[in-house]
Formats: C-alpha cells, structure tokens, sequence
C-alpha cells in the first residue's frame, strides 16, 4: 500500500506534522521532572548545546515511553546523567529517577 496515495484519498495533508512540541513546552515538563524528582539540579548556567543535547533526548523518550509518573522526562535526565552532573545532579539523584 503507497502511504502517500492513502493519505490523499483520506483527505490528509501528507506534510502534516503528527508530532509537535516547542522547546518551551519540552523544558517545562523536563522542569517539573526535575523539581519532583533531582533537587540538586540547577540550569541556570546549563549551555545551549546540553540543553538542547537534552531537548534532544527528550523527543525520543517521548516516542519510547509511556508519559505517566514524568517516565518520558526521567529517561532524558537518565540518558544525559553524566553530563548532568556538571549541572549539580548527584549520585544519589540516579535512583529518584531510575525506573527500569
């Protein structure tokens, strides 16, 4: 089956995003993540090119894992812990988020 003929004839703009999120929304959720589970974490000084290495991985955990209890937002922080603890992130933090 071509997709592109099928979404044609179900009147579907092939070129319509199925997915979006701004960074804006992206950096609260990760935020109210933080706030809930990694104290000791603090951005304010975190440079454009982690944040948007976390933004980044952000987007794959949404696609990975199921949004309830922030596991989207904890499998960015987890995935980006190293580079985290640049930011403040403690040991102690990885089993606050760790859900595996």
């Amino acid at each position: 089956m071509n997709s592109l003929k099928l979404l044609k004839k179900l009147g579907i703009n092939p070129d319509e995003p199925v997915l979006v999120i701004t960074a804006k929304e992206a950096l609260e959720n990760l935020l109210e993540a933080i706030n809930e589970y990694c104290p000791h974490l603090n951005l304010e000084k975190i440079s454009k090119e982690d944040l948007l290495t976390l933004l980044k991985s952000y987007a794959n955990s949404i696609v990975l894992y199921h949004p309830e209890n922030y596991h989207q937002e904890r499998g960015a922080l987890i995935e980006n812990f190293e580079m985290l603890e640049k930011y403040g992130l403690k040991e102690e933090d990885f089993n606050s988020i760790d859900f595996s």
